[in-house]
């Protein structure tokens, strides 16, 4: 921990207040009172003064050493009186030889000697003093740094409670996509040679960017293309997508595979129950301080749903919350034939 005043101009500019005020205070009373000439008053208030700060510096190490979080208060308390002592004696005693050997005088002599009493109260209260204000010191210290501590605790855990959701959709996905390779094999090899390809491109892809929090829209359609490709080789004409992008939303962050298990999702219930034509349609637009992305699938009301694990939804409601705060951001509706899915996806993450 460094010295709260060596450290920094601002609080040293502000402790050597103390020392001046009580210096120049110590000269007017002296003078005003005819104790000492002004020019003697002004001579011994900076000697005291200057001796006294410098000291009071020094006193900042015996703080430090009797920390409140590793000294017992008894330890505390038998060391801090002990300094007193010996802080206010030297303060005396150098201070007084001194300026002895400055002022030549008699009447000084006297006057010190006066005096006496007085400046041990003044040295000891100055001390009680000091040793209050870096107390108060080290405990805003010792505060900042536990919110700091804490703040990357919630970090690393947010983090692990993240990169364990995205671990539950890279093997999720592998596993269709290695069944469905596995049916290809037997009835269309060309396909299943091709979806092997474009399997290996999206994996890639995926560990590349595992350990990236935030990407740019436009990176993450790319992949979403290349998740596409895969089920297209499988589903051929049934299965039709489209984009609809505000230009401004390009570059617009969001989580990394965020949208891989809405398109699945989509895929699962919508193309997986009909032969029909299903479409399905991915819409961003800018709105206020946030991106609303919008997923929209064809789907047939009297084919009979397939039960799954439900990690697709629910695991990007859970990222979303953990990165940007909020549980408000990812809204799935039901219609007759159609299903949507619209997503919130905030300007800045919280930190």
């Amino acid at each position: 921990m460094d010295h709260p005043v060596t450290s920094n101009k601002i609080s040293g500019l502000i402790y050597w207040l103390f020392p001046v005020t009580i210096t120049l205070t110590q000269a007017v009373y002296n003078s005003y009172y005819h104790l000492l000439t002004l020019p003697v008053a002004l001579l011994d208030g900076v000697i005291f003064g200057a001796v006294l700060g410098l000291l009071g510096i020094a006193v900042w190490y015996v703080v430090r050493y009797n920390d409140p979080e590793n000294s017992a208060p008894v330890q505390m308390l038998a060391s801090h009186m002990a300094a007193s002592m010996v802080f206010t004696a030297f303060w005396i005693i150098s201070s007084g030889i001194l300026a002895s050997s400055l002022i030549n005088d008699n009447l000084y002599s006297n006057y010190l000697n006066t005096q006496f009493t007085v400046r041990i109260l003044g040295g000891l209260l100055f001390y009680a003093m000091l040793v209050s204000v870096y107390y108060i010191y080290v405990y805003s210290q010792h505060y900042r740094e536990k919110q700091h501590k804490e703040a990357e605790w919630h970090h690393q855990l947010r983090k692990a409670q993240l990169n364990a959701l995205k671990s539950q959709i890279n093997p999720h996905f592998l596993f269709n996509s290695l069944n469905s390779i596995a049916s290809l094999t037997l009835t269309d090899p060309e396909k299943a040679h091709g979806m092997v390809i474009a399997l290996s491109d999206f994996m890639r892809y995926s560990l590349r960017n595992h350990q990236d929090d935030l990407v740019p829209l436009e990176v993450e359609l790319k992949n979403i293309g290349l998740y596409l490709q895969i089920e297209k080789i499988r589903f051929g004409n049934n299965l039709v997508y489209r984009f609809d992008i505000d230009e401004q939303c390009r570059n617009h962050l969001l989580p990394n595979l965020i949208l891989q298990p809405i398109f699945e999702n989509a895929i699962k219930y919508g193309v997986y129950e009909t032969s029909k034509l299903v479409e399905i349609l991915l819409e961003a637009r800018k709105v206020a301080d946030s991106m609303e992305i919008r997923v929209t699938n064809d789907f047939d009301p009297e084919s009979v749903p397939l039960k799954g694990e439900g990690v697709g939804l629910t695991n990007i409601n859970d990222r979303l919350r953990l990165l940007y705060g909020s549980s408000r951001l990812l809204t799935a509706e039901l219609g007759e034939s159609q299903f949507k899915v619209t997503m919130i996806i905030p300007d800045m993450i919280q930190k």
